[in-house]
């Protein structure tokens, strides 16, 4: 069985949050303090993929998946998501263990509110390649919007492990220590996101983290 391998240089999910609503509020000391309420959305600002694979040379099959793949990191960046399912489905029909497929389908797939197709196909990227921190990533943002926080922020811990500069998994993970009512968490997170988001020039995305921290201080 031939092996390919794929490297996603994606600098995804650009401003995530389009709008957003945080307060807090102390509880008794036996409930958890509740400090942030956010209703996050992705815009489409998710770039083409960069996906290098390295497989058999002079094969008709490689040579198409190879088309296939980046013409679905395309259309992920124009936000046509319809087709990036169409063009992964095709890959997945040649080569059921393309773990690029999986998670180009996955965020696709978070891009239009298919949240557990996109858990379920993150789940089979990391099945095949455990050291992509993308498919965490993506997988944790998916649960998030299935409100399964604990899952979230155990998949943001991994995201960070395998790749400790990833703002967008600080970003992420600050905002779901908020749901689970760790306040000292979120605070830490989002500090750590926004001085990555600095460093990257990502000026919005560094300002929605500035203004969630004013918020929550």
């Amino acid at each position: 069985m031939k092996k390919i391998t794929l490297a996603l240089g994606m600098a995804v999910l650009g401003a995530i949050v389009s709008s957003s609503k945080v307060f807090a509020e102390s509880l008794n000391q036996s409930e958890p303090i509740i400090i942030a309420q956010v209703q996050p959305q992705l815009k489409p600002q998710l770039q083409r993929p960069s996906i290098k694979l390295q497989s058999a040379p002079n094969s008709t099959e490689n040579s198409n998946i190879d088309t296939l793949l980046n013409q679905a990191g395309e259309y992920l960046e124009k936000g046509d998501y319809d087709k990036v399912v169409e063009n992964c489905n095709q890959v997945l029909q040649q080569d059921k263990n393309n773990y690029g497929a999986y998670i180009l389908r996955g965020l696709a797939y978070t891009q239009i509110q298919k949240y557990q197709p996109a858990v379920d196909d993150f789940n089979q990227a990391i099945r095949i390649e455990p050291n992509s921190h993308y498919s965490y990533f993506g997988r944790g943002f998916a649960q998030f919007h299935l409100k399964k926080y604990e899952q979230s922020l155990a998949d943001f811990n991994q995201t960070i492990k395998l790749e400790s500069d990833f703002a967008h998994a600080y970003f992420w993970r600050g905002i779901t220590q908020g749901y689970l009512g760790n306040k000292q968490g979120a605070v830490a997170d989002l500090r750590i996101a926004a001085e990555l988001y600095k460093k990257e020039g990502k000026t919005e995305n560094m300002k929605t983290a500035l203004d969630l921290l004013k918020q929550l201080s």
